[in-house]
């Protein structure tokens, strides 16, 4: 039998960076989810901009991201940047109209 977690629980998980951008996105209704993954995606390109800030590329030839997101900075900040893209979600969750279910 699977376990329904309540609101609280779903939110400490959250806001602890337990959980991803696509399960995140899956409990906002269609509109609202929109919003939730131009706001991550914002915050990709900030971790992809400071890493190539840093100069220190993971590819010999270079960044490869070239004004696009890449992956690597991602990786490399784990939860932090679940946790980012958890507080952007929660914003939208607060608001019950925004909820799938």
């Amino acid at each position: 039998m699977e376990e329904t977690l309540n609101t609280p629980q779903l939110l400490k998980l959250a806001e602890e960076g337990k959980l991803t951008k696509h399960a995140l996105a899956t409990m906002l209704t269609p509109e609202s989810r929109r919003h939730f993954l131009d706001a991550c995606a914002t915050i990709e390109k900030s971790f992809t901009d400071a890493c190539a800030g840093a100069n220190d590329p993971c590819l010999e030839s270079g960044c490869s991201a070239e004004g696009e997101i890449c992956l690597q900075p991602l990786l490399r900040a784990e939860s932090a940047y679940h946790k980012a893209c958890a507080a952007e979600w929660a914003k939208l969750f607060a608001n019950r109209e925004n909820r799938l279910r």
